[in-house]
């Protein structure tokens, strides 16, 4: 008898076990209210004059917060770029993240992931570029290209006007002509131009755009055998990044070129004030990325504490002429180096 009561009482026990042991698990998995106090950050690349900046504001907030920041990227020639950032996302489930911010190059192909990781109830903003179901996502924080690429495209138009251009060339450049931030750059950009040169749009052709993988050499060699085949070329875009602006560049003063073929811009950097004297850049369109890194921090903080969030945080961007980039890098460096309070 005392023998039955004791494999009784041992059986009720390891019961009792698993059940609370089930319990615990269903409470802690993708909780963010959970003690994890990590946080991962996942944008396109985390280097150059855009994505550095935006990856100290996240730092600088995070430390600020008392969060620990996990970084996760790979070069712009990664061969397997999506997967692999595909496989960050599932890092950081695995390693129960208290939130996710992540930069997605394809809206479809991340789409499923990012709905994963809000199903998991971790908090999950989506940065620079967004994916294709909104509701998937906990709040998009940045720029919207299209309408960035669109206020670029204006200002080239009406650049253009006041030359008293009204026909001619256009060629593009970019570092991956199928991101999604790209696509939509593009389609802004000629948008854009044809509002501001009206009914004179129809007299410009645009070109089969350049792509370069973030090699100058690469956009310089292109960008050289189209203006050889295309002596009427009056105007090119660089979409971003160091490559396709280097390399515009160095072409256009190979070519002997400078004032007479306008150069138009993404993005601050340093490299820009190379051109400036030299009249390889006309202007630029700047998004303000070190405000865009502190941002996702804040929203994933504000999430995870439960507070209300608004869905989407853009970032406009602004255009800086030419004469002006010098003077206007001087104040983004000072922003670059002053931690967030």
């Amino acid at each position: 008898m005392k023998k039955r009561i004791i494999a009784i009482i041992s059986v009720v026990l390891i019961t009792g076990s698993i059940f609370a042991g089930c319990g615990q698990k269903a409470e802690t998995k993708g909780d963010s209210s959970s003690n994890s106090k990590t946080l991962y950050f996942v944008p396109i690349v985390d280097t150059g004059a855009y994505w550095s900046p935006m990856k100290k504001a996240a730092q600088d907030e995070a430390n600020a917060l008392g969060y620990d920041l996990v970084f996760k990227t790979s070069p712009s020639n990664e061969s397997q770029k999506n997967e692999k950032h595909l496989g960050f996302l599932d890092e950081a489930i695995q390693n129960d993240a208290a939130g996710i911010a992540v930069s997605p190059m394809d809206p479809d192909m991340f789409d499923k992931k990012v709905k994963e990781i809000k199903d998991e109830d971790i908090p999950v903003v989506t940065f620079d570029a967004d994916v294709k179901t909104k509701d998937n996502r906990t709040a998009y924080v940045g720029t919207d290209n299209k309408l960035a690429g669109e206020e670029l495209g204006k200002q080239a138009g009406e650049y253009l006007k006041s030359k008293g251009i009204k026909t001619g060339k256009i060629a593009l450049a970019a570092v991956n002509l199928t991101q999604t931030t790209m696509t939509y750059r593009q389609e802004g950009i000629k948008k854009g131009f044809e509002k501001a040169m009206g009914s004179d749009a129809a007299n410009f052709t645009w070109l089969e755009p350049i792509q370069d993988n973030d090699q100058a050499a690469e956009s310089k060699k292109q960008l050289e055998g189209q203006i050889t085949a295309n002596q009427d070329m009056v105007a090119v875009f660089s979409l971003g990044s160091e490559g396709p602006d280097t390399g515009v560049m160095e072409a256009i003063k190979s070519q002997n070129k400078a004032g007479k073929i306008y150069h138009f811009g993404f993005d601050y950097t340093p490299t820009w004030e190379n051109g400036v004297e030299s009249g390889l850049i006309t202007g630029i369109v700047d998004q303000d990325s070190y405000a865009i890194g502190k941002t996702v921090i804040d929203v994933l903080d504000k999430q995870i504490k439960g507070e209300k969030i608004d869905d989407n945080y853009p970032v406009p961007v602004k255009w800086i002429p030419a004469d002006q980039i010098v003077e206007y890098g001087k104040e983004k460096q000072k922003q670059f180096t002053t931690e967030t309070k």
